[in-house]
Protein backbone atom coordinates (compact mmCIF):
# COMPACT_ATOMS: atom_id res chain seq x y z
CA UNK A 1 0.00 0.00 0.00
CA UNK A 2 1.54 3.27 -1.16
CA UNK A 3 2.07 5.94 1.49
CA UNK A 4 1.45 8.60 -1.18
CA UNK A 5 -2.08 7.48 -1.96
CA UNK A 6 -2.92 10.68 -3.86
CA UNK A 7 -0.37 12.97 -5.47
CA UNK A 8 -1.29 16.00 -7.58
CA UNK A 9 1.66 17.49 -9.48
CA UNK A 10 1.63 21.02 -10.92
CA UNK A 11 -2.08 20.91 -11.83
CA UNK A 12 -3.30 23.73 -14.07
CA UNK A 13 -6.91 24.31 -15.11
CA UNK A 14 -8.43 27.11 -17.19
CA UNK A 15 -11.99 28.06 -18.10
CA UNK A 16 -12.93 29.82 -21.32
CA UNK A 17 -15.74 32.32 -20.87
CA UNK A 18 -16.85 35.07 -23.25
CA UNK A 19 -13.52 34.77 -25.12
CA UNK A 20 -11.64 35.30 -21.87
CA UNK A 21 -9.41 32.73 -20.17
CA UNK A 22 -10.01 32.24 -16.45
CA UNK A 23 -6.88 30.98 -14.68
CA UNK A 24 -8.65 28.79 -12.10
CA UNK A 25 -5.83 26.52 -10.88
CA UNK A 26 -2.24 27.62 -11.34
CA UNK A 27 0.29 24.93 -10.51
CA UNK A 28 -1.21 23.13 -7.50
CA UNK A 29 0.81 20.24 -6.01
CA UNK A 30 -0.52 18.21 -3.06
CA UNK A 31 0.12 14.84 -1.43
CA UNK A 32 -2.32 12.84 0.67
CA UNK A 33 -1.52 9.73 2.66
CA UNK A 34 -4.01 6.96 3.37
CA UNK A 35 -6.38 7.66 6.22
CA UNK A 36 -5.53 11.36 6.50
CA UNK A 37 -7.71 14.40 5.87
CA UNK A 38 -6.48 17.45 3.96
CA UNK A 39 -8.37 20.72 4.24
CA UNK A 40 -8.42 23.13 1.30
CA UNK A 41 -9.12 26.60 2.68
CA UNK A 42 -9.67 29.87 0.89
CA UNK A 43 -12.16 32.48 -0.28
CA UNK A 44 -14.86 31.76 -2.84
CA UNK A 45 -13.33 31.54 -6.30
CA UNK A 46 -9.90 30.41 -5.09
CA UNK A 47 -10.10 27.19 -7.16
CA UNK A 48 -10.88 24.65 -4.43
CA UNK A 49 -13.87 22.99 -6.11
CA UNK A 50 -12.07 22.97 -9.46
CA UNK A 51 -9.27 20.90 -7.89
CA UNK A 52 -11.80 18.33 -6.65
CA UNK A 53 -13.62 18.19 -9.98
CA UNK A 54 -10.30 17.72 -11.77
CA UNK A 55 -9.51 14.75 -9.51
CA UNK A 56 -12.96 13.30 -10.29
CA UNK A 57 -12.57 14.29 -13.95
CA UNK A 58 -16.02 15.87 -14.02
CA UNK A 59 -15.01 19.34 -15.23
CA UNK A 60 -17.35 20.70 -17.94
CA UNK A 61 -16.06 19.47 -21.30
CA UNK A 62 -16.60 22.68 -23.23
CA UNK A 63 -15.69 25.44 -20.77
CA UNK A 64 -12.88 23.80 -18.75
CA UNK A 65 -9.53 22.39 -19.78
CA UNK A 66 -6.67 20.82 -17.82
CA UNK A 67 -3.62 22.47 -19.41
CA UNK A 68 -0.93 20.75 -17.37
CA UNK A 69 -0.04 18.49 -14.48
CA UNK A 70 -0.56 14.94 -13.28
CA UNK A 71 -2.96 13.32 -10.81
CA UNK A 72 -1.66 10.03 -9.41
CA UNK A 73 -4.16 7.92 -7.46
CA UNK A 74 -2.73 4.77 -5.92
CA UNK A 75 0.09 4.68 -8.48
CA UNK A 76 -2.05 5.43 -11.57
CA UNK A 77 -2.12 8.74 -13.47
CA UNK A 78 -5.91 9.04 -13.77
CA UNK A 79 -5.68 11.90 -16.28
CA UNK A 80 -4.45 9.35 -18.81
CA UNK A 81 -7.20 6.81 -18.21
CA UNK A 82 -9.81 6.32 -20.98
CA UNK A 83 -13.36 7.39 -20.03
CA UNK A 84 -14.68 3.85 -19.44
CA UNK A 85 -11.85 3.05 -16.99
CA UNK A 86 -12.35 6.38 -15.22
CA UNK A 87 -16.02 5.46 -14.74
CA UNK A 88 -14.85 2.49 -12.67
CA UNK A 89 -12.52 4.70 -10.61
CA UNK A 90 -15.41 7.01 -9.65
CA UNK A 91 -17.41 5.43 -6.90
CA UNK A 92 -15.03 2.53 -6.29
CA UNK A 93 -11.83 4.46 -5.54
CA UNK A 94 -12.91 8.08 -5.28
CA UNK A 95 -16.30 9.63 -4.51
CA UNK A 96 -17.56 13.16 -3.91
CA UNK A 97 -19.99 14.75 -1.48
CA UNK A 98 -21.39 17.76 -3.31
CA UNK A 99 -22.05 21.11 -1.69
CA UNK A 100 -25.80 21.37 -2.25
CA UNK A 101 -27.87 18.22 -1.63
CA UNK A 102 -30.86 19.90 -3.29
CA UNK A 103 -29.14 19.76 -6.68
CA UNK A 104 -27.14 16.56 -6.04
CA UNK A 105 -30.28 14.41 -5.71
CA UNK A 106 -32.75 13.51 -8.48
CA UNK A 107 -36.22 14.72 -7.38
CA UNK A 108 -37.93 12.06 -9.55
CA UNK A 109 -36.25 9.05 -7.92
CA UNK A 110 -36.62 7.67 -4.41
CA UNK A 111 -33.56 8.10 -2.22
CA UNK A 112 -33.15 4.33 -1.94
CA UNK A 113 -33.15 3.84 -5.71
CA UNK A 114 -30.52 6.56 -6.10
CA UNK A 115 -28.20 4.70 -3.72
CA UNK A 116 -29.11 1.42 -5.45
CA UNK A 117 -28.11 2.90 -8.82
CA UNK A 118 -24.60 3.62 -7.51
CA UNK A 119 -24.24 0.12 -6.04
CA UNK A 120 -25.41 -1.75 -9.16
CA UNK A 121 -23.25 0.43 -11.41
CA UNK A 122 -20.10 -0.78 -9.67
CA UNK A 123 -21.00 -4.11 -8.06
CA UNK A 124 -22.21 -7.27 -9.78
CA UNK A 125 -25.25 -7.98 -7.62
CA UNK A 126 -28.95 -8.60 -8.22
CA UNK A 127 -31.57 -5.99 -7.44
CA UNK A 128 -32.68 -7.52 -4.13
CA UNK A 129 -29.13 -7.70 -2.77
CA UNK A 130 -28.54 -4.14 -3.96
CA UNK A 131 -31.70 -2.89 -2.26
CA UNK A 132 -30.68 -4.58 0.98
CA UNK A 133 -27.29 -2.89 0.82
CA UNK A 134 -28.88 0.49 0.01
CA UNK A 135 -31.07 0.08 3.07
CA UNK A 136 -27.97 -0.73 5.13
CA UNK A 137 -26.32 2.48 3.86
CA UNK A 138 -29.35 4.53 4.88
CA UNK A 139 -29.18 3.07 8.39
CA UNK A 140 -25.43 3.68 8.47
CA UNK A 141 -26.03 7.42 8.10
CA UNK A 142 -28.87 7.43 10.63
CA UNK A 143 -31.92 7.11 8.34
CA UNK A 144 -34.38 4.23 8.93
CA UNK A 145 -34.49 1.82 5.98
CA UNK A 146 -38.28 2.23 6.03
CA UNK A 147 -37.72 5.57 4.30
CA UNK A 148 -36.13 3.86 1.27
CA UNK A 149 -39.15 4.61 -0.96
CA UNK A 150 -39.43 8.30 -0.05
CA UNK A 151 -38.41 11.16 -2.34
CA UNK A 152 -35.87 13.94 -1.64
CA UNK A 153 -38.58 16.57 -1.04
CA UNK A 154 -39.75 14.53 1.96
CA UNK A 155 -36.40 15.02 3.74
CA UNK A 156 -34.95 17.99 5.59
CA UNK A 157 -31.71 19.63 4.43
CA UNK A 158 -29.61 17.71 6.94
CA UNK A 159 -31.27 14.39 6.05
CA UNK A 160 -30.73 15.04 2.32
CA UNK A 161 -27.04 15.62 3.04
CA UNK A 162 -26.96 12.27 4.86
CA UNK A 163 -28.41 10.62 1.73
CA UNK A 164 -25.68 12.22 -0.39
CA UNK A 165 -23.07 10.88 2.05
CA UNK A 166 -24.63 7.42 1.83
CA UNK A 167 -24.43 7.57 -1.99
CA UNK A 168 -20.77 8.63 -1.84
CA UNK A 169 -19.84 5.81 0.56
CA UNK A 170 -22.00 3.09 -1.03
CA UNK A 171 -19.04 1.38 -2.74
CA UNK A 172 -16.48 1.95 0.06
CA UNK A 173 -14.28 4.49 -1.81
CA UNK A 174 -10.69 4.94 -0.71
CA UNK A 175 -10.76 8.71 -1.29
CA UNK A 176 -13.62 11.02 -0.35
CA UNK A 177 -13.89 14.56 -1.71
CA UNK A 178 -16.19 16.67 0.48
CA UNK A 179 -17.06 20.00 -1.14
CA UNK A 180 -18.31 22.27 1.66
CA UNK A 181 -20.67 19.53 2.90
CA UNK A 182 -22.09 21.63 5.75
CA UNK A 183 -22.47 25.06 4.12
CA UNK A 184 -26.25 24.79 3.56
CA UNK A 185 -26.94 23.44 7.07
CA UNK A 186 -27.59 25.11 10.38
CA UNK A 187 -24.95 24.91 13.12
CA UNK A 188 -26.51 21.99 15.03
CA UNK A 189 -26.92 19.85 11.91
CA UNK A 190 -23.41 20.86 10.77
CA UNK A 191 -21.94 19.28 13.89
CA UNK A 192 -23.95 16.09 13.40
CA UNK A 193 -22.91 15.73 9.74
CA UNK A 194 -19.23 16.38 10.57
CA UNK A 195 -19.32 13.79 13.34
CA UNK A 196 -20.92 11.32 10.94
CA UNK A 197 -18.30 11.92 8.23
CA UNK A 198 -15.48 11.56 10.75
CA UNK A 199 -16.90 8.31 12.19
CA UNK A 200 -17.39 6.76 8.75
CA UNK A 201 -13.93 7.90 7.63
CA UNK A 202 -12.33 6.22 10.65
CA UNK A 203 -14.42 3.07 10.18
CA UNK A 204 -13.31 2.59 6.57
CA UNK A 205 -9.84 4.25 6.87
CA UNK A 206 -10.85 6.58 4.06
CA UNK A 207 -8.61 9.42 2.91
CA UNK A 208 -10.45 12.73 2.53
CA UNK A 209 -10.06 16.16 1.01
CA UNK A 210 -12.36 18.65 2.74
CA UNK A 211 -13.12 21.86 0.87
CA UNK A 212 -14.29 24.69 3.09
CA UNK A 213 -13.92 28.34 4.02
CA UNK A 214 -14.84 27.62 7.64
CA UNK A 215 -11.71 27.36 9.79
CA UNK A 216 -13.78 25.93 12.65
CA UNK A 217 -14.69 22.95 10.46
CA UNK A 218 -11.00 22.53 9.55
CA UNK A 219 -10.00 22.52 13.23
CA UNK A 220 -12.55 19.81 13.99
CA UNK A 221 -11.91 17.55 11.00
CA UNK A 222 -8.53 17.92 9.24
CA UNK A 223 -4.99 16.65 9.78
CA UNK A 224 -3.27 18.91 7.23
CA UNK A 225 -4.23 22.26 5.71
CA UNK A 226 -3.52 23.90 2.35
CA UNK A 227 -4.38 27.60 2.16
CA UNK A 228 -5.31 28.50 -1.42
CA UNK A 229 -5.40 31.93 -3.01
CA UNK A 230 -6.01 32.66 -6.70
CA UNK A 231 -5.44 29.05 -7.71
CA UNK A 232 -2.17 28.57 -5.80
CA UNK A 233 -1.22 27.08 -2.45
CA UNK A 234 0.29 29.96 -0.46
CA UNK A 235 0.79 27.98 2.77
CA UNK A 236 0.74 24.31 3.69
CA UNK A 237 1.32 22.41 6.91
CA UNK A 238 -0.09 20.29 9.66
CA UNK A 239 -3.24 21.71 11.23
CA UNK A 240 -1.35 22.66 14.38
CA UNK A 241 1.28 24.57 12.39
CA UNK A 242 -1.28 26.54 10.41
CA UNK A 243 -3.49 27.38 13.40
CA UNK A 244 -0.77 28.16 15.94
CA UNK A 245 1.92 29.58 13.63
CA UNK A 246 0.39 31.10 10.45
CA UNK A 247 3.14 32.62 8.32
CA UNK A 248 1.67 33.94 5.06
CA UNK A 249 -0.03 37.37 5.28
CA UNK A 250 -3.18 35.91 3.70
CA UNK A 251 -3.39 33.11 6.27
CA UNK A 252 -2.85 35.63 9.06
CA UNK A 253 -5.63 37.75 7.54
CA UNK A 254 -8.02 34.80 7.53
CA UNK A 255 -7.44 34.19 11.24
CA UNK A 256 -7.70 37.92 11.93
CA UNK A 257 -11.22 37.92 10.52
CA UNK A 258 -12.39 35.33 13.06
CA UNK A 259 -14.02 36.35 16.35
CA UNK A 260 -12.05 35.34 19.44
CA UNK A 261 -13.66 34.68 22.83
CA UNK A 262 -10.46 35.43 24.76
CA UNK A 263 -9.58 38.63 22.91
CA UNK A 264 -11.61 41.71 23.74
CA UNK A 265 -11.83 43.01 20.17
CA UNK A 266 -14.80 45.21 19.32
CA UNK A 267 -14.42 44.76 15.54
CA UNK A 268 -13.11 42.00 13.31
CA UNK A 269 -10.09 42.70 11.11
CA UNK A 270 -11.16 42.15 7.51
CA UNK A 271 -8.77 41.70 4.60
CA UNK A 272 -8.85 44.86 2.50
CA UNK A 273 -9.75 44.73 -1.17
CA UNK A 274 -11.13 41.87 -3.23
CA UNK A 275 -9.65 38.71 -4.77
CA UNK A 276 -7.98 39.40 -8.13
CA UNK A 277 -9.70 39.03 -11.49
CA UNK A 278 -8.78 35.44 -12.55
CA UNK A 279 -8.67 36.55 -16.19
CA UNK A 280 -5.91 39.07 -15.39
CA UNK A 281 -3.91 37.89 -12.37
CA UNK A 282 -1.19 40.25 -11.11
CA UNK A 283 2.45 39.35 -11.67
CA UNK A 284 4.24 37.52 -8.89
CA UNK A 285 2.27 36.92 -5.71
CA UNK A 286 -1.43 37.36 -6.50
CA UNK A 287 -2.03 38.62 -2.95
CA UNK A 288 0.36 41.59 -3.06
CA UNK A 289 -2.31 44.22 -4.04
CA UNK A 290 -4.11 43.41 -0.76
CA UNK A 291 -1.07 42.63 1.40
CA UNK A 292 -0.11 45.17 4.11
CA UNK A 293 3.52 43.96 3.93
CA UNK A 294 3.94 44.04 0.13
CA UNK A 295 7.29 45.09 -1.31
CA UNK A 296 8.59 45.39 -4.85
CA UNK A 297 9.95 41.83 -4.76
CA UNK A 298 6.39 40.52 -4.40
CA UNK A 299 5.84 41.34 -8.08
CA UNK A 300 8.54 38.89 -9.16
CA UNK A 301 9.11 35.17 -8.82
CA UNK A 302 7.89 33.91 -5.44
CA UNK A 303 9.93 31.18 -3.71
CA UNK A 304 8.38 28.36 -1.69
CA UNK A 305 10.17 28.28 1.65
CA UNK A 306 10.27 25.40 4.12
CA UNK A 307 9.67 26.81 7.59
CA UNK A 308 9.73 23.70 9.76
CA UNK A 309 8.88 20.04 9.18
CA UNK A 310 6.14 19.95 6.52
CA UNK A 311 5.21 23.61 7.04
CA UNK A 312 5.78 25.55 3.79
CA UNK A 313 4.98 29.11 2.77
CA UNK A 314 5.10 30.82 -0.62
CA UNK A 315 6.39 34.30 0.23
CA UNK A 316 9.36 36.58 -0.46
CA UNK A 317 10.08 36.84 3.27
CA UNK A 318 13.34 35.19 4.28
CA UNK A 319 13.18 31.81 6.00
CA UNK A 320 14.42 33.27 9.29
CA UNK A 321 11.67 35.88 9.26
CA UNK A 322 9.03 33.23 8.61
CA UNK A 323 10.43 31.04 11.38
CA UNK A 324 9.80 33.82 13.89
CA UNK A 325 6.12 32.78 13.94
CA UNK A 326 7.22 29.80 16.04
CA UNK A 327 8.72 32.14 18.63
CA UNK A 328 5.59 34.21 19.12
CA UNK A 329 2.70 32.00 17.96
CA UNK A 330 -0.72 33.41 17.20
CA UNK A 331 -2.34 35.59 19.81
Amino acid sequence: MSEKFLEVKDLRVVYTQNRKTVQAVNGISIRLERGRTLGLVGETGAGKTTIAKAIMRILPDIAAKITGGEIWLDGVDILKLPPDEMMNVRGEKVAMIFQDPMTALNPLMTVGDQILEVIRLHDDCDKKAGMDRAGDMLELVGIPRERYAEYPHQFSGGMKQRVVIAMALACDPELLLADEPTTALDVTIQAQVLDLIRELKEKYNTSMILITHDLGVVAQTCDDVAVIYAGKIVEFGKKEDIFDHPAHPYTIGLFGSLPGMAVGEKRLHSISGLPPDPTALPEGCAFWPRCPHAVEACKGKIPTRKIRGVHFCQCVKEKEELQEVYSHGRS
